[in-house]
């Protein structure tokens, strides 16, 4: 598989083997309190969650009595185990198997929501494309929220811990961390002209041996304006995480942004 359509695989089971732990209805609840409040989400409205994972932020909008909302991901793992978990939850959403740079929606909707560093996955062109699809399937005035990891902050990262490697000339960092008992080799290369992450990850599991890879486009505050301007929106609102630090402030490392199809 080549960079280019790495998250047509890599969205599966072994993924979630090491994030799902990290998802805790804590942190769940946490992050679409925020959302619900900064957006000012209505339960009338129509709401996509855009590349939604396995649901759980479209299943506790649900939860909370928000009844037209869409969940849409390209991952069938994602979406199968989406549809269960809502069942289970006894809540209704229409999860859907979609691509973000083609969505079949205009118009269609009051807010758009894109959590937890899905924007990024392609190149800068298709990028610019999702946020023209964004626009498009949104109504006149409807917001778009968006939280994925700060550029500004990977940049740092890469200067202040980054080992060059010395076969691609790139800055790197290697770690080994326990997610969700699978004690993962981690590695991460940053290419500085590209903004682009490129993470390895592999474990043992049992006799096998799991690995995969992913890459990010990251972005800074001005090279995102820019790109929504283009697209037709204007930014209204940033943060540096959900407890509303701004954005850059100690400790943050998050950009979140609210904007307005204008």
């Amino acid at each position: 598989m080549s960079e280019a359509d790495w998250w047509k695989t890599s969205f599966d089971q072994r993924y979630l083997d090491t994030y799902l732990h990290g998802f805790t209805p804590e942190r769940t609840k946490q992050e679409v309190d925020y959302v619900v409040k900064t957006a000012q989400l209505k339960p009338d409205e129509t709401i996509l969650d855009l590349a939604c994972g396995h649901g759980r932020h479209s299943i506790e909008l649900a939860k909370r009595g928000f009844t037209h909302v869409i969940g849409l991901d390209y991952s069938e793992t994602f979406v199968t185990k989406a549809k269960a978990d809502a069942l289970a939850s006894n809540v209704a959403v229409r999860f859907i198997r979609g691509d973000m740079k083609e969505l079949p929606f205009e118009n269609e909707f009051d807010a758009v929501l894109l959590l937890f560093t899905a924007f990024g996955y392609f190149d800068d062109e298709s990028n610019k494309r999702v946020l023209g699809q964004i626009n498009k399937a949104l109504r006149p005035s409807g917001r778009f929220f968006v939280d994925v990891v700060s550029g500004e902050a990977v940049i740092e990262r890469f200067k202040r811990e980054g080992v060059t490697d010395t076969k691609i000339g790139q800055p790197s960092i290697p770690r080994q961390v326990d997610m969700g008992g699978h004690m993962v080799n981690e590695v991460e290369w940053f290419d500085p002209d590209k903004q682009a992450i490129h993470t390895h990850r592999e474990w043992q599991d049992g006799d096998d041996k799991k690995e995969y890879d992913y890459y990010l486009h990251v972005y800074t505050m001005p090279q995102f304006e820019r790109m929504l301007t283009d697209a037709g929106f204007a930014i209204t609102e940033t943060w540096g995480d959900y407890d509303g630090n701004p954005h850059l402030s100690e400790g943050t490392f998050r950009t979140i942004l609210l904007a307005k199809k204008v």
